[in-house]
């Protein structure tokens, strides 16, 4: 089952790692490996539930970079469909390396997870971390998560057998829109993403207008918003939609605390490629919330 489960995450089918989980926890904790014959092994779509359930730290890949450097990038799995979380940064929310001198504590860790969307998906490659061309294939990050509980964690690595196309794929012929923010900076692809120049303000409960310019290939693309991090709640007036591409979309965020924030967007040409880990851009928007 742990074979299953491993390739349910590989693979980012949400369908196949609900039923790969649901059969892993159907068996209590054994001290010694066992293999379970594929007959024997049984599963429950009951592991998505309302509430209760854990949220599931993601390694989804990693890219190589021009200069020799790489990039790792996490994903996460809120196995509740009505439940979010809000899981501050510190024991139960943080990262681990065995990499010697390598600065973790500017990592963008989210610590708002919305509830599993309607589609069942989960929430693919919502931040990265880049890593110098010494980091090799013995070394490891670790997201350390805890939610309802339940305490997981997942490495991330950069093994041959993880990597990532970024911010194109040949094979598919597809590639991540094109996001601008400013009329004045460069636009930019791929998971990476891009960030606003500039820390934004807003007032508690005051709407804030939050746009971005974004091109592509294809005449439709997907657009999703998200509270990443912040101390309160963020209530969008749109969550998730189609635009045509050349276009600027814009959303109204409000905030219900004072504190700082980030929003993070991310667009892909069709929701259904995420499921080939090609081609989607994100972009975060920093915010300072004052009363």
């Amino acid at each position: 089952m742990a074979t299953a489960l491993i390739k349910a995450i590989k693979s980012g089918s949400c369908t196949c790692l609900c039923l790969a989980l649901a059969g892993l926890l159907s068996y209590p904790r054994a001290t010694t490996a066992q293999n379970i014959g594929l007959p024997n092994q049984t599963w429950s779509a009951e592991v998505i539930r309302s509430h209760g359930q854990p949220v599931i730290p993601l390694f989804d890949g990693w890219y190589p970079n021009d200069d020799g450097s790489s990039t790792i990038c996490f994903g996460f799995f809120n196995m509740n469909s009505e439940q979010a979380l809000d899981i501050p940064l510190g024991e139960q929310n943080y990262l681990t390396t065995d990499f010697a001198g390598l600065d973790l504590t500017s990592v963008l860790l989210p610590t708002h997870f919305d509830p599993l969307p309607p589609a069942y998906r989960h929430v693919f490659c919502a931040y990265s971390i880049n890593v110098p061309a010494g980091f090799d294939t013995s070394n490891r990050i670790t997201w350390h998560l805890t939610a309802n509980g339940q305490t997981l964690k997942v490495p991330g690595k950069v093994v041959p057998e993880y990597i990532l196309d970024e911010p194109r794929s040949n094979g598919r012929g597809d590639v991540a829109p094109l996001v601008t923010l400013t009329d004045d900076a460069a636009g930019v692809r791929g998971r990476t993403g891009i960030h606003h120049p500039e820390i934004l303000t807003a007032s508690v409960n005051e709407p804030l207008g939050l746009s971005a310019h974004i091109d592509h290939s294809d005449e439709m693309l997907w657009v999703g918003w998200a509270q990443h991090s912040g101390p309160g709640q963020v209530e969008f007036d749109k969550k998730e939609y189609e635009i045509e591409s050349g276009s600027t979309t814009a959303v109204t965020a409000r905030f219900s605390e004072p504190g700082e924030y980030v929003v993070r967007m991310q667009t892909i040409d069709d929701i259904a490629a995420f499921e080939f880990y090609c081609c989607h851009t994100n972009a975060y928007f920093h915010i300072n919330v004052e009363n």
